[in-house]
């Protein structure tokens, strides 16, 4: 999700399309990981809210725990590359680290084996994902761009109830790109990804 409050005096228009690059990072490093994308795909609201869906249940291994972990930071990481190319203010770290991406990052986190960890503190594993995240968005910033202009070029539509009563955005309009449009969108680009309903 787009997370916390959005930067003090910004406009509208830079906060919907820095929701939509949010979305976008979330997606494709889901994707890339071999995470499966859920069939509502990604959306924005004119509140410049906005959703990534893709299944989250980590198999109870640590590379899926991590892929999991590093999908929720891609978000925010991805913004923060939009914003520093286009030398926009940075989001407040507070309201980053008490995100919903960041939480849902640091229960996720309480998963990992006590192999994983070694002899490193969750502090210090915290940073490494962080990084490596970042390392991500870089890798895979071509198509984070396509996805998120291609979210961000959709027309206005009503939104779209979800069936678990999920209100993601108070706006009445949003921007949907769909599960199935994503993946036909990234294998173009070289990215193999899976839109499911549940098993």
């Amino acid at each position: 999700m787009s997370g916390s409050a959005a930067v003090s005096g910004e406009n509208l228009e830079v906060q919907i399309e820095t929701a939509g690059y949010h979305e976008a990072g979330h997606v494709v490093v889901a994707a890339a990981l071999g995470l499966r994308l859920r069939p509502e795909g990604i959306m924005v609201g004119q509140d410049a809210k906005g959703l990534a869906c893709y299944w989250k249940e980590p198999d109870g291994t640590d590379a899926s725990v991590e892929a999991n972990v590093l999908a929720s930071f891609a978000g925010f990481c991805a913004e923060k590359r939009l914003r520093s190319m286009r030398g926009l203010q940075q989001r407040d770290y507070f309201g980053v680290i008490f995100s919903t991406d960041w939480k849902e990052a640091r229960v996720l986190q309480g998963k990992f084996s006590s192999d994983y960890f070694g002899d490193k503190g969750r502090r210090t594993i915290h940073d490494e994902l962080e990084a490596k995240a970042e390392q991500l968005i870089a890798q895979h910033w071509s198509a984070i761009e396509v996805l998120a202009e291609a979210l961000l070029s959709c027309q206005w539509e009503s939104k779209k109830p979800f069936e678990s009563g999920t209100q993601w955005s108070d706006a009445e309009q949003a921007k949907y790109l769909l599960g199935a449009e994503i993946v036909e969108i990234l294998a173009a680009l070289g990215i193999s990804a899976q839109s499911t309903p549940p098993l």
